[in-house]
C-alpha cells in the first residue's frame, strides 16, 4: 500500500462522527437532553478507528434542537479534539414517518495542522415508532455525507481528501430518562457502529 494510499485512509479517522445518532423527532421547546457516544470506525483494507463525543441538545422551538459537543478522535495512537455545534430540524411528522434534515459543523481544537479548518456533516433522517410491544422503540435511517471545509487536504491525518457518504441505520431504546442508541453505518469503503446513551432530565 503506497504512501499517500495509507495517508487517505488515515485520513478517515476524523469521519468515525458520521454516525447520526438521532430520530426526526425533535426533544421539544425548552427540554434537553445530553448524549455520550463512542464509534469503532472500520476503513476497508486498514485499521479500525475510534471516535468518543458528548454533547448537549437544547429545544428553542417545537421543531428545531440545536446540538454543541466535544469529540475526540483517536487513530494509530494518536488524538485530536474537536468541537462541534449543529441543529437537527424537523421537517415532517405525521402518524406514518417524520422526516429531519441534520447539520453539524466541527473544527479541530489541537492539531490543527493535521485536519482541515472543518468538517460539515449533515444527513436526511427518517424515523417510525416501531411498534414493538410496550417498549417504545424507535428507528431510523437515512443519508448521510461529511464534507472537509478550508485547507489544502493532501497529507492531513484526521482528514479525508473528499466527502464520505454513508447509510446510518439505527434504533432508539427507550429507559425512564435514559435512552439506548445503536446505530450501523454502511459505507463503500467506511463502516461504523455506534453505541450511545442520552440522558432527558
Amino acid at each position: 500500500m503506497n504512501t499517500k494510499l495509507i495517508l487517505s485512509f488515515m485520513g478517515l479517522a476524523m469521519f468515525a462522527q458520521a454516525q447520526t445518532l438521532t430520530t426526526a423527532e425533535t426533544i421539544g421547546k425548552g427540554k434537553s437532553s445530553v448524549l455520550l457516544a463512542s464509534s469503532a470506525l472500520v476503513v476497508k483494507d486498514f485499521t479500525t478507528l475510534s471516535f468518543s463525543f458528548v454533547q448537549g441538545v437544547y429545544g428553542v422551538h417545537p421543531k428545531v434542537d440545536l446540538y454543541g459537543g466535544v469529540n475526540v478522535t483517536t487513530a494509530l495512537g494518536q488524538a485530536q479534539t474537536s468541537v462541534t455545534g449543529g441543529a437537527n430540524i424537523n421537517l415532517l411528522k405525521s402518524k406514518v414517518v417524520s422526516v429531519s434534515a441534520f447539520n453539524l459543523l466541527t473544527t479541530p481544537v489541537n492539531r490543527r495542522s493535521d485536519a482541515s479548518a472543518a468538517t460539515w456533516f449533515l444527513a436526511a433522517v427518517v424515523s417510525r415508532d416501531l411498534h414493538v410491544s410496550k417498549l417504545g422503540l424507535t428507528g431510523y435511517a437515512g443519508y448521510s455525507a461529511t464534507v472537509p471545509l478550508g485547507r489544502k487536504l493532501e497529507d492531513k491525518l484526521f482528514t479525508p481528501p473528499s466527502p464520505v457518504y454513508n447509510l446510518p441505520v439505527g434504533v432508539v431504546i427507550p429507559k425512564g430518562k435514559f435512552a439506548i442508541f445503536a446505530e450501523y453505518n454502511y459505507g463503500r469503503t467506511v463502516k461504523a457502529a455506534s453505541l450511545g446513551l442520552a440522558y432527558n432530565p
